[in-house]
């Protein structure tokens, strides 16, 4: 038994220091100005709590509301467009190093004034997915919605390790 033991101890040793190494974050960081960061998180979470949702009404056999959920809170028309959007003196900038002065009116532009292109690639393609799921899950196939769920929550994965919001 102490054999074992020792044995298990080892390798969870081991095993910490794989996970220690494997805890380094290399996400980029994403900063913005704290009113916008919590309207992100916020918006975020808003994306969680809706895919509990839908995958509640799948569970339920209740494909309808599932898509109406999709579309409604994460798809392209879910009516939180402008938050992602940039002012056009942005659209066109790499840089997400603004000044202060820049600050100043950023309450009149959404937090994508702050997001590199590639996160909001991701955003658009999580938008895109919701309605895709929509459109699959109105169809009435459990399994085929479910497949095209994936997509949706896939977008969510890879954002989520590529970036980080500070």
């Amino acid at each position: 038994m102490k054999k074992h033991l020792g044995l298990i101890a080892l390798i969870l040793i081991a095993n910490s220091a794989v996970w220690a190494e494997d805890m380094s974050d290399h996400r980029q960081l994403v900063e913005m100005p704290p009113e916008m960061k919590q309207m992100f998180l916020k918006n975020m979470r808003g994306h969680m709590e809706s895919l509990d949702q839908l995958i509640a009404a799948l569970a339920d056999n209740d494909l309808v509301s599932a898509a109406d959920i999709a579309e409604n809170t994460m798809g392209n028309g879910h009516g939180k467009k402008r938050q992602c959007d940039d002012d056009s003196d942005h659209a066109n900038s790499n840089s997400h190093q603004h000044s202060h002065s820049e600050h100043k009116d950023h309450k009149k532009k959404g937090f994508g004034q702050f997001m590199p292109a590639e996160m909001k690639a991701m955003g658009m393609y999580l938008h895109h997915a919701a309605n895709e799921f929509a459109i699959v899950a109105r169809q009435g196939d459990r399994g085929e919605a479910y497949k095209a769920l994936s997509q949706v929550s896939a977008s969510c994965v890879a954002c989520h390790q590529s970036f980080q919001v500070k």
